[in-house]
């Protein structure tokens, strides 16, 4: 019968630390892989340097560059341009789209206007001035999924350079979904003034009831939405785990623009990606917890007909021009639709109206229909940019 053989405490310190240092090695790699201590770098986020670039100085390149860093939904960017030396074609790439989260392409319209508006801006100090015409009809009777429809058309003309204000805050616009200072609140002539089109609306809820019901209704519908398996599986879609996806897709939503803690950042990025139910679990858990609350400011964006492709488009680029007034005052500003995507989805399944009427409720005018809700403070993080496609992959 063998002897078991002895080991020394000498011995087993020894073990120990050969095990802790091959453990640490393994997990500076898996770190370094993942790019925990990184900040976002590469091509996936070199259009946040392009945009006033040069070689598209002057040229209609030099609008397509401002556009593709504008507002969109869940980084979808869902454009493609046609460009001439007098016109750009403005198409919404329709496959691009969100599915059951934005069944009827409302929200991908509006981020469409958000790059119009980008595009205009830039036009007048490259030496153009562009008209803008958008296409007609409803968004109800846009079919397919799975092509190119004409959204608007920049028609384009030489002019004398010109700068608007708002153009240097462009490279400086990034949706926050961090907390904010709620104990400082914002001036109450923040967003005065923003020239929109008459059939477009803004409210704004600084404190009082009203302010308490939407902040009550985003919640609400955050939480449908999470209830919703066929949405959130549609949300989830659109995350990128880890810089090799981000490098490859140039597109959707990372763990760096979620709104997470250095430290849960860290640890998230060393982490196997979660399922769309826990990720949306944490989501609503952040809006009821955080977003909600640290907000010195909620709005909504209404329309006559949320539906109508005109308006959608105007009403993006009203919020373009909304979050560009807030970044150049370095007030940061956050997407919080749910209340309207709970909208779409009730249509789309036939359910009685909830969301509309809690909405309607807030505003007291049905004849204005809400398309767009949003938070605004003061921010607490650095706010990390979100990857982009270039000017390249989007030129037809």
């Amino acid at each position: 019968m063998s002897k078991t053989p002895k080991v020394t405490r000498r011995r087993f310190l020894e073990i120990g630390s050969g095990i802790t240092l091959v453990a640490g090695a393994g997990l500076l790699w898996r770190a370094n892989e993942r790019g925990v201590f990184a900040e976002p770098a590469g091509e996936a986020y070199a259009p946040w340097q392009m945009w006033n670039a040069p070689e598209y100085a002057n040229t209609p390149l030099a609008l397509v560059a401002a556009g593709i860093l504008a507002s969109n939904p869940h980084n979808t960017q869902p454009w493609i341009f046609r460009v001439t030396d007098s016109r750009i074609d403005i198409l919404a790439d329709t496959h691009r789209h969100l599915g059951t989260f934005d069944p009827y392409l409302r929200e991908m319209h509006l981020g469409l206007g958000c790059a119009v508006e980008n595009m205009l801006l830039v036009a007048a100090p490259n030496g153009f001035a562009a008209d803008v015409q958008y296409a007609p009809g409803s968004l109800l009777d846009i079919a397919g999924r799975d092509g190119q429809v004409l959204a608007a058309t920049l028609h384009l003309a030489r002019a004398t350079a010109a700068t608007d204000p708002l153009h240097a805050a462009i490279p400086h616009r990034h949706t926050d979904r961090n907390p904010y200072d709620a104990a400082r609140p914002l001036a109450a002539d923040a967003f005065a003034g923003i020239a929109h089109e008459d059939d477009v609306r803004l409210w704004l809820f600084g404190d009082g009831e009203a302010r308490k019901r939407l902040g009550a209704a985003i919640v609400e519908a955050t939480n449908e939405i999470v209830a919703d398996k066929e949405m959130i599986e549609d949300s989830h879609h659109w995350f990128r785990d880890g810089p090799d996806e981000i490098a490859r897709e140039k597109s959707g939503l990372t763990l760096d623009t979620v709104g997470l803690s250095p430290a849960v950042l860290a640890i998230a990025k060393l982490l196997p990606a979660l399922p769309a139910e826990q990720s949306h679990g944490t989501w609503a858990t952040q809006t009821r917890d955080t977003h909600v609350p640290t907000a010195p400011l909620l709005g909504l964006i209404a329309t006559r007909d949320r539906y109508d492709r005109r308006q959608a488009l105007a009403a993006g680029r009203f919020w373009q021009r909304l979050h560009l007034t807030g970044a150049a005052q370095g007030i940061s500003m956050h997407p919080l639709n749910q209340p309207i995507e709970t909208i779409d989805r009730e249509r789309q399944l036939g359910r009685e109206p909830a969301s509309e009427a809690r909405l309607a409720a807030i505003t007291g005018d049905e004849s204005w229909q809400p398309t767009f809700a949003f938070r605004a403070g003061y921010p607490t993080r650095v706010v990390r940019t979100s990857a982009r496609r270039g000017v390249a992959e989007v030129v037809v």
